[in-house]
């Protein structure tokens, strides 16, 4: 009886101690344990947002989105009223159909029947000279002789210089036929082609410009404009963000400069969201300090998890140490 008692009383101290090392361990590991330390306070914002604007005056015709709207780059936002715009177009093109047109004329030549006719027109040109300039040496002679008066021989000559450049005329149009366009006026008709072409172009970004298009994928979070209203250049319509890609602009003291350094991980937490904590990797630390507020900016990559953190929030970014 009594060596069970004292087997008892052995196992006893033996869990006892074994309790106690086991408590020893777990005291240790929470020790072990460290909390984050939040030393810098930041706003929460997006890396990607865009503030949309129309390139053209023109009244809006649709909206397809409205606050909260979620869209994806490419996607159509607002549609405006371009039937001014559609029919520049149209006359843009016929204007590239007409110079086109000349430019191959011209090159094309004259066709055997033009050059005929200039032919003919030439040859009754010639005639015409020679007569005139027949009645003119006639005349010219009874000048001489006192034949004739002044003024009739004044009319000759003008007869002769008239009959001159109708076939001067007449020539020069001939070779024109036959010889085709000049390079210069070959040039000139293609800069025509090029510049009626250039108008198209314009006419028809114009009218691209008439849908507007979401540049990123995110959440319509403003929507400054309504259909019929006027849309003018440079004046913000609708503002996007894309909330799955955040970032936070803390301030950390220069006394703790030398604790950080870029790709270490970070905690963070908002106000608005309690009991929740985000992971977060420090991206960039500013060189240079504030000589006002004795701090340096830092920038924080953070994950979002189902879009929780929204831009325009107040967070606090703690050390892991």
């Amino acid at each position: 009886m009594k060596r069970v008692v004292g087997i008892l009383l052995i196992m006893s101290v033996l869990l006892t101690g074994c309790n106690s090392t086991s408590q020893k361990i777990e005291t240790d590991t929470a020790v072990e344990v460290s909390k984050p330390v939040f030393v810098m306070a930041g706003i929460v914002d997006a890396n990607e947002k865009a503030q949309i604007n129309s390139k053209l005056s023109a009244k809006v015709s649709d909206i397809s989105v409205e606050v909260g709207s979620v869209v994806k780059k490419g996607d159509s936002l607002i549609t405006l009223d371009t039937k001014d715009i559609e029919a520049q177009v149209a006359q843009a093109e016929a204007g590239v159909n007409t110079a086109q047109a000349n430019l191959i004329k011209m090159q094309a030549g004259a066709r055997p029947e033009q050059i005929a006719q200039a032919q003919s027109a030439l040859d009754s040109a010639k005639i015409s000279y020679t007569n005139s300039k027949n009645n003119f040496d006639r005349n010219q002679q009874l000048l001489s002789a006192g034949a004739i008066s002044q003024s009739q021989f004044e009319t000759a000559q003008t007869q002769l210089a008239a009959a001159q450049a109708q076939y001067n005329s007449a020539q020069d149009q001939l070779n024109l036929l036959i010889l085709g366009e000049t390079e210069e006026s070959l040039n000139v008709l293609r800069a025509q082609v090029a510049q009626s072409q250039a108008a198209l172009e314009l006419a028809k970004t114009q009218l691209t410009n008439g849908t507007i298009v979401s540049p990123i994928s995110g959440i319509v979070s403003e929507k400054n404009i309504n259909v019929g209203e006027l849309a003018s250049p440079g004046v913000t319509l609708i503002s996007i963000v894309n909330v799955d890609s955040l970032y936070i602009k803390a301030s950390l003291p220069e006394g703790l400069m030398g604790d950080v350094s870029v790709g270490e991980e970070v905690v963070v937490k908002v106000a608005e969201i309690k009991d929740q904590e985000f992971k977060g990797k420090i991206s960039l630390i500013d060189p240079v300090i504030d000589s006002r507020s004795k701090s340096v900016l830092v920038r924080i990559q953070v994950d979002n998890p189902n879009s929780i953190l929204k831009p325009g929030m107040l967070a606090e970014i703690g050390l892991i140490k």
